[in-house]
């Protein structure tokens, strides 16, 4: 697990911030340091301290800063905490300005309230993340079910090196399976496996996998937000719902394998993918365990190269380097054929 980030929370109440520790504690991240400003209309005693300017040099270590308070006059003209809010936005952290009139008096206004900010967050997470880490250029899914991890490694194990590639391996499976399988997929070649976690970034050279209990969200800067609700439909994970949601955050930076696989997932996405400008390949068919998968990938029209996994990795690694993939005779499908690249 990735350390939780170490935040800070500026308000100008307490009652305020009982509510942003909640929010911030659902998300399993760390509240490093709380303080207030003063507000115009309040001089009650606290025992949260008050923050000054002086103080920010020695909490420049945070990563990111959560902020909820109003920009009133007092009589004089002069609005509390906006020399050092103006001092936070000039840093170099990420700060989340929050809008407390936003909370209704109900209590599912509050959880709405609540869940608006666990999902800024949730971004955050992406966002301080990308500060360390550099996010690959393009996305390719690697898709499979029955029969797919022996396919994968393959691949993998007959892929160039240092491509700069970020694969997404989607693999249906069951719980708890998943530390197997990254270990695995990390022993076939020069891409190392990791699991996708909160705020995870697609890097070039790794292969992230998937959790097949909780749904994933790619974004369009390449990081992962995990929502605390299982995938929709008989599949875990969806390719179909992973792969829209990269046609539709990368368009042409992405590209889908489809793999050895009982079913019919990813056939509708394909199509998601071909019409915003990425590739579409498959697994030959009479190389599959079962061959469902790439066969209704293959009825849609948008494969453009199906072969064996160590010829689609040959095939991938002459795609960026600009050359033309080896060339066989065609592959023929009953109602399509498939077009080499």
């Amino acid at each position: 697990m990735s350390a939780p980030l170490r935040l800070g929370v500026l308000v100008d109440s307490e009652a305020k911030l009982s509510l942003l520790k909640t929010a911030v504690g659902q998300t399993g991240q760390k509240i490093e340091y709380c303080a207030l400003v003063p507000s115009v209309d309040d001089d009650k005693q606290t025992e949260v301290p008050i923050l000054s300017l002086d103080d920010l040099d020695r909490i420049s270590g945070l990563d990111a800063w959560l902020v909820d308070i109003i920009h009133a006059e007092d009589d004089a003209g002069y609005v509390p905490g906006a020399p050092i809010l103006n001092a936070l936005l000039s840093a170099s952290q990420p700060v989340i300005l929050n809008d407390s009139s936003e909370l209704g008096s109900t209590p599912a206004d509050r959880l709405a309230w609540i869940r608006k900010i666990k999902s800024r967050l949730q971004r955050l997470i992406g966002e301080v993340n990308l500060q360390h880490q550099q996010a690959a250029p393009e996305v390719w899914i690697l898709a499979a079910s029955t029969g797919g991890p022996a396919a994968v490694c393959n691949f993998l194990q007959a892929l160039e090196p240092n491509l700069g590639l970020g694969f997404l391996y989607v693999q249906h499976i069951n719980e708890g399976y998943s530390p197997t399988l990254m270990n695995m997929v990390s022993r076939a070649g020069e891409y190392p496996a990791v699991m996708g976690e909160q705020g995870s970034v697609i890097q070039a050279n790794t292969v992230t996998l998937v959790d097949p209990m909780q749904r994933v969200e790619v974004q369009e800067n390449s990081t992962l937000i995990l929502h605390d609700e299982p995938w929709g439909g008989c599949y875990q994970p969806s390719i179909d719902q992973l792969a829209a949601n990269l046609a539709r955050s990368h368009r042409n930076r992405c590209g889908m394998i489809v793999f050895s696989g009982m079913g019919e997932d990813g056939s509708a996405s394909c199509r998601f993918i071909k019409q915003q400008g990425g590739a579409v390949w498959a697994q030959a068919l009479d190389d599959c365990v079962v061959d469902s998968m790439p066969t209704a990938a293959i009825a849609t029209d948008c494969v453009e190269f199906s072969a064996k996994p160590n010829e689609l990795a040959q095939a991938l690694a002459q795609r960026l380097h600009k050359q033309e993939p080896f060339t066989e005779e065609p592959f023929a499908h009953e109602s399509s054929a498939i077009h080499r690249i």
